[in-house]
């Protein structure tokens, strides 16, 4: 029952399952895709307006993911598993973070979101190895293993964030 209710939230309420009974077996299925995109709905309807609200609710969100992402079982051994999509609302939420809620913030927020974490490119994809050094009753005890899923969501969330702070600086957003 456990397992059930940390694969519903991991999964998005089950919505990764949908792209990965398409194409089974791909590490790149378009669950990520579909993960973002339920993370701008959620962003629209849940996300507090208030910044200090926000920041407590996006740590709160980060540390469940970690635990979330570390603890469920798919049965096939994969630290992750393309069907966790928690870590995509996660990085999403972080992308568009202290940022007017607007259409062209979360539509920016998603397409850069997309391309950082679709590409991994520099210090996003050396987040992967994250605390791979430690021993396992260490990663286990402190859920190292699942907020290593999410830090590479969250590294794509920054850098995506970063530009549109610096857009809005620069009045381009």
């Amino acid at each position: 029952m456990i397992n059930f209710i940390l694969k519903l939230f991991a999964t998005g309420g089950f919505i990764s399952y949908i792209p990965t009974a398409i194409l089974k077996n791909k590490k790149n299925t378009g669950a990520g895709f579909l993960g973002t995109l339920e993370g701008v709905l959620l962003y629209l309807f849940v996300m507090p307006q208030n910044y200090w609200a926000y920041g407590i609710f996006l740590a709160a969100f980060i540390i469940f993911a970690s635990y979330v992402s570390d603890r469920v079982n798919f049965g096939d051994g994969k630290k992750d598993n393309p069907k966790i999509i928690i870590d995509e609302i996660a990085g999403y939420y972080l992308a568009v973070a202290f940022l007017p809620k607007t259409g062209m913030v979360m539509l920016l927020g998603f397409v850069l979101f997309r391309i950082f974490d679709s590409s991994k490119i520099g210090f996003i994809k050396r987040t992967e190895s994250f605390g791979s050094a430690l021993p396992s009753e260490v990663k286990h005890k402190f859920c190292v293993n699942g907020f290593a899923v999410v830090l590479d969501d969250l590294a794509a969330g920054l850098a995506a964030n970063v530009i549109m702070q610096i857009m809005l600086l620069l009045k381009f957003l």
